[in-house]
C-alpha cells in the first residue's frame, strides 16, 4: 500500500489502479467477513471513486457490539480497549498479523521523534487493557532501546528516584504527567526528549519539561482503535504520518462530505486488518493536512490537531461554549495558554464554572482573566450578570494541587461535576 490522503472529491479518482484494487478487495473482505460491514455495506459497490458515500463507522457501534467488527475470531490473540476518553470504551481485537503490523508502525513512529538504539526509557503509560504501554515496549524492543515498564502505578516520587537510578534519557508519558513530573524535579536527571501522546501539547507544557530537564517534548499521534499514525519532527510543525495501512480522509465536519481543503475532521480506515477491521472510522478530530515538504526534509503529509471535533461545553441555559474563545480569553492576558482545566459544578438549573490556571498572580490578574473570559462570550457574560445562573470564578494555582487529573495521567480540559436536571 501506499499512504493516501483524501481531501477532494477528485483525489479518489487519482488514486493508482493497482492500489485502487487493493482498496476495492478489502472493501469486498469486510462485507464477506465482517458481520458489521455484511449489513452495513450490502447496497454499496466495492468501487473506490465513490468511496465518501460509504457510511461512516460511528463509534457508537463499535463500543455496543465490538465483536461484528472481527473477521477472524478464531486468530484472535489480543483485546484491549481505548482510554475512554471521550466516551465509552471500545474493545479492539488482534490477530497475530495485526499485531506485528502494529508493532512495526508504533517502532516507525518513535524512530521518526529521535528514538535510537540504546535509549533508556521510562514508559509511564498503562499497561492494561488500554494497549498503549505494550505497544510502546514492544517497538521499543525492535529499535533496539532498552524501555523500563513503570505504568502509573508508582508515586511521582518513586518515578523520578527510579528515573535517576537507571539513567533514563527519555520518558514516554502524557503531557500533563511530564509536566507535573517537571514541576516536582529537584535535579540529577539527564534527560534527552520527552514522548508524549493522548492529549494536545500546550506551549506550557514544553515549557516546563524544557525548563525543567533542559530536554524537548516530541509528540506521537494515534489512537488505540487505529494505532499510532504519526509523529512530530524537531521542525515541531504538526505531525508526520508513516502508516502506509492507513486511508486518511479530511471531511466537513458538518456534510461529512470530502472538505475540498485541507481542514476539515479526521476520518481513518486500516487497510490490512484482520481482527478488528474498521473502514471510515472518525476518531472525533478537526485536523489540518500540509503536504508541502517539511524543514526537516521529509516529504510525507502531515496533520496538525486543531481541536476536538466534541469540544463543546453544555451549559443548564442552553447556552453553548467552545474552548477557543476560553483560551483567547486568557492569551489576550497573559500573552500565552498555561495549562488550564475548565471544572463544572452545581445541579438544579445552577452551576458553578470554574476555570482553573497554572499561574501565579495576584487579584488583579486574575480580576482581569475574569473580564476578558466575559467579555469574549456576550451570552455567557449576560448569564452571569443579569440571570445569575452560573456563577463564574478563575483561580490562579502555580502547583498542579487545583487541577483534576485522570488516573492515566491526562489533565482533561473540561470536569464535568454536576448533577442530572431532575
Amino acid at each position: 500500500m501506499i499512504l493516501i490522503v483524501l481531501k477532494d472529491k477528485k483525489d479518489y479518482d487519482r488514486l493508482e489502479p493497482e492500489f485502487r484494487d487493493k482498496v476495492n478487495s478489502y472493501i469486498c473482505f469486510a462485507r464477506w467477513y465482517v458481520p458489521y460491514y455484511r449489513r452495513s455495506l450490502q447496497d454499496f459497490c466495492a468501487d473506490f471513486s465513490r468511496y465518501y458515500e460509504m457510511p461512516l463507522t460511528k463509534d457508537d457501534s463499535l463500543s455496543s457490539d465490538p465483536l461484528s467488527f472481527v473477521a477472524f475470531q478464531d486468530r484472535v490473540v489480543r483485546a484491549t480497549t481505548s482510554g475512554g476518553t471521550s466516551g465509552k470504551r471500545k474493545m479492539i481485537f488482534r490477530t497475530e498479523e495485526d499485531l506485528d503490523r502494529s508493532v512495526d508502525t508504533v517502532a516507525k513512529v518513535f524512530r521518526g521523534a529521535g528514538v535510537k538504539r540504546g535509549d533508556r526509557i521510562a514508559i509511564l503509560q498503562p499497561f492494561d487493557m488500554w494497549n498503549i504501554g505494550h505497544h510502546a515496549m514492544a517497538a521499543f524492543q525492535r529499535i533496539g532501546a532498552l524501555s523500563f515498564p513503570l505504568g502509573l502505578s508508582g508515586t511521582d516520587e518513586y518515578v523520578l528516584w527510579i528515573l535517576e537510578k537507571l539513567c533514563c534519557n527519555v520518558i514516554f508519558a502524557t503531557p500533563s504527567r511530564a509536566s507535573f513530573l517537571a514541576s516536582l524535579h529537584k535535579g540529577g536527571l539527564c534527560l534527552e526528549r520527552v514522548l508524549c501522546t493522548g492529549e494536545p501539547i500546550l506551549e506550557a507544557h514544553r515549557e516546563s519539561v524544557r525548563k525543567a530537564w533542559g530536554a524537548e517534548i516530541f509528540g506521537t499521534y494515534g489512537t488505540e482503535e487505529v494505532d499510532g499514525i504519526a509523529y512530530e519532527c524537531a521542525a515541531h510543525d504538526g505531525y508526520h504520518l508513516v502508516d502506509e495501512d492507513l486511508i486518511v480522509e479530511i471531511l466537513d465536519p458538518e456534510t461529512l462530505m470530502p472538505a475540498g481543503g485541507r481542514t476539515g475532521l479526521l476520518v481513518l480506515s486500516k487497510i490490512n486488518r484482520t481482527g478488528t477491521v474498521l473502514l471510515r472510522y472518525s476518531v472525533g478530530d478537526i485536523v489540518e493536512v500540509d503536504e508541502k515538504p517539511c524543514r526537516c526534509g521529509s516529504s510525507m503529509p502531515r496533520i496538525k490537531f486543531i481541536r476536538r471535533a466534541s469540544e463543546i461545553i453544555y451549559l443548564y441555559n442552553g447556552l453553548k461554549i467552545s474552548l477557543q474563545p476560553i483560551e483567547g480569553a486568557i492569551r489576550s492576558v497573559l500573552g500565552y495558554v498555561p495549562l488550564y482545566q475548565i471544572i463544572l459544578e452545581g445541579s438544579g438549573g445552577k452551576e458553578v464554572m470554574t476555570l482553573v490556571i497554572q499561574k501565579g498572580g495576584s487579584d488583579e490578574v486574575r480580576d482581569r482573566v475574569l473580564r476578558s473570559f466575559l467579555s469574549s462570550i456576550p451570552d455567557l457574560e449576560e448569564a452571569y450578570a443579569l440571570d445569575k445562573t452560573i456563577e463564574i470564578k478563575v483561580v490562579l494555582d502555580a502547583s498542579f494541587s487545583s487541577f483534576s487529573m485522570t488516573g492515566r495521567g491526562k489533565l482533561p480540559r473540561v470536569v464535568d461535576r454536576r448533577k442530572p436536571q431532575p
